[in-house]
């Protein structure tokens, strides 16, 4: 199925964004827009692959707490200064589950349309 740009709604807990999709909703009273804006890098050892590090993944979102917004880059892993999984902006931590389809499981490249970011929103 098609959706257009701020169909999908935004709730707290976990929530999965296509590559350029928009969610939005009201948490709290707070009016919130979560977008999953561009993938940085993706560094993940391929399924089919022996490495000697995991690897990572980073994407940039963006997120808007009653139209004030902010532009950030998180990792799949954790590993300073370089990498880090999660943030909290405006009162909610934002964490980067994963990113699909993980490298090795589809051709590659992988084309920014098959891109999918999963995050877990919450008020803290």
């Amino acid at each position: 199925s098609c959706s257009k740009s701020g169909d999908k709604r935004l709730t707290e807990g976990t929530i999965e964004l296509k590559f350029n999709e928009t969610a939005s909703g009201n948490i709290n009273g707070d009016h919130l827009k979560l977008s999953f804006d561009a993938v940085v890098s993706d560094s993940r050892c391929p399924a089919n692959a022996m490495c000697i590090w995991q690897g990572a993944a980073t994407a940039t979102f963006s997120f808007t707490k009653n139209n004030d917004a902010h532009r950030f880059n998180l990792s799949t892993i954790t590993m300073k200064p370089n990498y880090t999984k999660d943030t909290i902006i405006a009162g909610y931590k934002i964490e980067f589950v994963n990113l699909l389809p993980y490298p090795g499981t589809v051709a590659d490249p992988i084309a920014h349309s098959q891109r999918k970011a999963e995050l877990k929103i919450t008020k803290q």
